[in-house]
């Protein structure tokens, strides 16, 4: 899975031997640093970077939730982006989060995500891929709200959505 999504960006999957140019890029953020597990080979999760110049300036991971936890679902999950603030506003993010919801379409008809409610620009992005808020809370799963509420979203694939959607009208749903 390795995409070129603008000039000189390369977003690909992230190998054990990133993990110290993500926590160099995390703690330019201002963001907690990864265990190195994170990185461990797993069939659940993809963990992707944005690499210029052979220098890590993005990364993005998913889970995937075997179990209901209200009010989170059992699904798959994208994580935390996080891009370093001298590349923002360049569509890194965007193609991070793109290639994590490819990666779970191969896997799954639907994925989810959860942000703060002060988050505006990630649920403006994330409506652009057809994210729509599905419940609101102080916590979901491990995460807490920092000042108001966690909001989590749901997106379903296009061609998912095509088929429930003709199912229900052919009364087959």
């Amino acid at each position: 899975m390795i995409a070129r999504y603008a000039r000189r960006v390369i977003i690909r999957r992230a190998l054990p031997d990133d993990v110290l140019g993500i926590n160099g890029m995390h703690a330019a953020c201002g963001r907690s640093l990864w265990d190195s597990r994170v990185l461990d080979e797993d069939p659940d999760r993809c963990v992707v970077v944005a690499v210029i110049d052979g220098e890590i300036v993005g990364a993005g991971k998913t889970h995937h939730q075997l179990e209901d936890v209200i009010p989170a679902r059992a699904g798959y999950y994208l994580g935390g982006v996080s891009v370093h603030p001298d590349h923002r506003r360049r569509g890194i993010g965007r193609a991070l989060t793109a290639a994590r919801i490819d990666w779970v379409w191969e896997r799954s008809d639907t994925v989810l995500y959860f942000t703060d409610d002060h988050n505006v620009a990630s649920m403006r992005m994330h409506a652009s891929f057809g994210f729509e808020e599905i419940a609101r809370s102080s916590a979901i799963l491990d995460a807490r709200a920092d000042g108001g509420a966690l909001v989590l979203f749901c997106a379903q694939r296009r061609d998912a959505r095509s088929t429930r959607d003709a199912d229900s009208l052919t009364g087959r749903a």
